[in-house]
C-alpha cells in the first residue's frame, strides 16, 4: 500500500512540474513573430519578436533597431542589441493572443501623459 501511494504522489508531482514547465515555453513563445501597429497610427511600427530574445523594431520610414527583449510581469525590458548603453523598461499587455499593448516606444516630452501602442500579430 505504502509503495501505491508513494507511486501516485512521485506520479502527481511530476505532472505538475511538467505542466508548470509547458506553461513557460508557452508563453514565452507566444509573443513571438510579426506585430504591426493598429492604434494610435495604424502601420506606423512594425515589432519582430524573434528566438533567443531578439526584437527588431523597424518604423514607417523603413528605419530598424535591434533589441535584446526581456519581458516580467507587465514590463518590456529593451537593451539595444549593439552593445551600446542604454536601456528602458516599458508597460507590457499581452491582451490575447493576437494583440498586445506597449507604452509608447516613440520619445515624447517627458512631462506627457503616457501614452500606448496597441499591435495585432501579422
Amino acid at each position: 500500500m505504502n509503495n501505491y501511494i508513494f507511486r501516485s504522489g512521485l506520479l502527481m508531482l511530476l505532472c505538475v512540474v511538467s505542466v508548470a514547465c509547458s506553461k513557460d515555453i508557452d508563453d514565452e513563445r507566444s509573443i513571438l513573430g510579426t506585430w504591426i501597429e493598429s492604434s494610435p497610427v495604424p502601420d506606423r511600427t512594425t515589432l519582430h519578436f524573434g528566438e533567443n530574445n531578439h526584437l527588431t523594431r523597424i518604423d514607417g520610414d523603413g528605419n530598424s533597431e535591434k533589441y535584446i527583449y526581456l519581458i516580467e510581469d507587465n514590463t518590456l525590458f529593451l537593451s539595444l542589441a549593439s552593445g551600446q548603453e542604454g536601456s528602458s523598461e516599458l508597460f507590457f499587455e499581452q491582451i490575447n493572443e493576437n494583440r498586445i499593448k506597449v507604452e509608447n516606444l516613440y520619445v515624447s516630452v517627458p512631462e506627457a501623459e503616457t501614452t500606448f501602442i496597441i499591435f495585432e500579430r501579422y
